[in-house]
This record gives structure tokens, sequence and C-alpha cells, in this order.
């Protein structure tokens, strides 16, 4: 794998456009490393600077562990890269009975060249509280293969960005954001909020490492969300109401923020769970927050994943209308418009949950991940998709 220069702590890339947007993207499944439990991939993918795709294998029964999976993309080959519970054993931290079986969050390479991401668990999760074994924040060396345990907390971290010497990471219940300093090691802690149940699935994080998280509240008709935005000591900046956030006033239901892409000028285009586009543009004194419209051309679709090609005036990504019916949508930035195409995924048996943003190869290729049926059992699916 080549080096590259990271842009951000997303490590974005630009190209240029396909010659044909019309065409839907071209499907190629990764083989991925098999493990006892190995269940799926919630849109827990990033990428490296020596040009890695990275993708975080949950799992259900089996030894409670979730793994980690590296892609060279240049000779398509998968490699498990290590998991969760073999980790804190080899570091002398696993308790008693322990269980780390979900990796959620993104992971994102920071200016200190580490990996970073964070693992949690489900057992005893529900509504009233955390996981009983919280979470850890972990990091990792590219090339290297060794990981170095950051931080345990008590929460369920599900999100997980960075940029300019910061990381943070998001977790359940009441919407708990931390922050944690690459250069000094310091860790911030801070309760955003949320009606117990909801959980949005992505935080924002801009280039000059302002967090952007929901706070949401259980009002009369239904969830009310502002985006709450953080500087570095975790002072807030701005807020600024979502408006179409979630339909229906079932906490459990509404996924917040499913997807977002970093555009070229640093601003960040992200979606609702129900398929709104905003558009982040930071700014001193506060970001302006820009409502775009629906991602697909006839209104409300289940939206997780977008990605760009130029960063400049089209973005791109799945909208679901039913199980397994999805479709690829092209957006115009400059017309507001989007078209959409089906999506030809091939998969016959439902459902099929997909999931994936912001994550691409040197050449260009997108990558969204999720979860398939296979007869009684379920397996997790890495998908490479090209559109060049």
């Amino acid at each position: 794998m080549r080096r590259r220069t990271l842009l951000g702590a997303a490590a974005a890339l630009f190209g240029p456009e396909p010659r044909d947007r019309a065409r839907p993207p071209r499907i190629r499944q990764v083989a991925l490393p098999g493990f006892d439990g190995a269940n799926a991939i919630w849109g827990a993918t990033g990428s490296d600077q020596r040009g890695g795709i990275w993708a975080g294998i949950s799992a259900v029964g089996g030894g409670g562990s979730a793994h980690l999976a590296e892609l060279d993309p240049t000779i398509f080959r998968a490699r498990d890269r290590g998991d969760v519970v073999g980790e804190l054993a080899r570091l002398g931290l696993l308790r008693p009975g322990e269980t780390q079986n979900k990796l959620h969050t993104k992971l994102v390479q920071a200016a200190d060249g580490w990996l970073y991401f964070a693992s949690t668990d489900e057992a005893a999760d529900n509504d009233l509280a955390p996981p009983r074994w919280g979470s850890h924040l972990w990091r990792l060396r590219p090339g290297e293969g060794r990981w170095d345990h950051v931080l345990a907390v008590p929460e369920g971290l599900i999100a997980l960005g960075g940029a300019a010497g910061g990381i943070f990471a998001f977790g359940l219940w009441d919407h708990v954001l931390y922050r944690y300093d690459t250069a000094t090691g310091q860790t911030m802690r801070t309760v955003v909020g949320a009606p117990l149940g909801h959980m949005s699935r992505n935080l924002l994080v801009d280039r000059a490492g302002h967090a952007y998280v929901p706070r949401v509240t259980l009002g009369a008709t239904g969830l009310d969300a502002v985006l709450v935005e953080y500087g570095p000591a975790l002072e807030i900046i701005a807020e600024t109401p979502l408006e179409y956030y979630a339909v229906g006033a079932d906490p459990a239901v509404a996924q917040g923020i499913t997807a977002f892409v970093e555009l070229a000028d640093g601003a960040i285009l992200f979606a609702t769970a129900i398929g709104y586009l905003y558009r982040v543009t930071p700014r001193a004194g506060g970001a302006s927050v820009l409502p775009l419209g629906w991602l697909h051309p006839s209104g409300t679709a289940f939206t997780p994943a977008l990605f760009t090609w130029d960063g400049v005036r089209h973005v791109c990504g799945l909208a679901r209308f039913a199980p397994n019916v999805w479709d690829w949508v092209v957006y115009d930035l400059r017309e507001r418009q989007g078209v959409a195409r089906p999506f030809p995924h091939g998969e016959t048996e439902k459902p099929l949950l997909l999931y994936g943003c912001n994550t691409r190869d040197e050449q260009g290729r997108f990558y969204i991940a999720g979860r398939r049926r296979r007869g009684t059992t379920r397996e997790p699916v890495l998908w490479q998709l090209d559109t060049l």
C-alpha cells in the first residue's frame, strides 16, 4: 500500500467525478476473516494514510468479542488484526466474564498517526442503564498492528470522530460526549442530553476540532433536536434547531444522524435517518447549519450512507424505502435535487442492512458494510463500490 497525506483527521480523499453519474456502482464483495460469532459491521469503517481500509466486525455469541479487519485494496485481501477481549487479556485489563462484542464507531486516524476506535458490549444493555461492561477507547498503529488501550468508560460508546489533536467519542445513554487530547492524554466529559432509548448513530467533527452533536428532547408532538457545536474545551459554541430529525415520538426508533461526508472546502454534509440533508459550514463564532432538503427525490427514506467524488458539486449515497429495497441516489448540491436509481445489490433474503460513509480508497472507490441473512444465520458484509 502506498502512503498518502492526511487531509484532516478524516483522511478524506477527493478525485474526478465519474463519466456517467447515472450508472449505479459496481459491487465487489470483500472476503472477510471468519470467527465464531461474526455477525455484522455496523458502519464501523475507516481508512489510514497507508491506503488501508478498516472495518470493525461485531459479534453475537462466540467469544463475546468484536474483531478488527484490514483490507489492502491493491491485492483485495482482508486480514484479521485482533479482537477486543484478546487485547484486554494481553494487557491484563480483562475483568472476569467481560465481553466487548460490538465495535460500532468509525475508525479515525489522527495527526499522531494512531488509528482510533472504541468497543462496547451489550450485556445487560437496556434503556435505563449503560452496558454492564461499558466501553474502551483504543488506538492502533497501522502497519504494526499493535493495539494500545487509551481509556475505559462506563457508557456504551458508539460514535467517534477527530481532528486538530482531539478525539471525540459519543455514547449512550443521554448522549454523553468525551474528548481525548492526543497530545496531553487529558480527557473531558459532558452530557449533551437525549431521552432514554435514543442514540444518534454518528457525531460530526470539523477540521478545526469542533464537534457537532444533537441534543434531543421529547416534546408534545415528537422528538425535538438541536445540533450543538462544541469547542476543544467542550464549551458550547452555537446551537441550531434540526426540524427534520425524526418521525414519530418513539425515542428508540429514531436513529439521529446516520450518514455524513466531508466536502473539499471543509464543510460537512450530513443526513438524518429519515433522509433529510444539512450542510455544516464552519466559521468563527459558530458554524452555519443550512437545511438542504431530502436526499431522495420522493422524500422520506432511511439514509445510512453518503460519499462524494470531488467534494464540490455532487454527493451520492443509499436510501431505503422498504426492507431490501435500496436506491442509489446522486444529489446535486447546486440544484438541491437528487436522482435515484435501483441499487443492484443482488440479495434476495431479508433483511439486508447497509451502512457506511466517508470511507474511500486511493482509487476513489467507496466502501459500505452491514449484515445479511443466510438461511437462519446472520453474517457481516463489506462491499467495495466502484463508480468510476
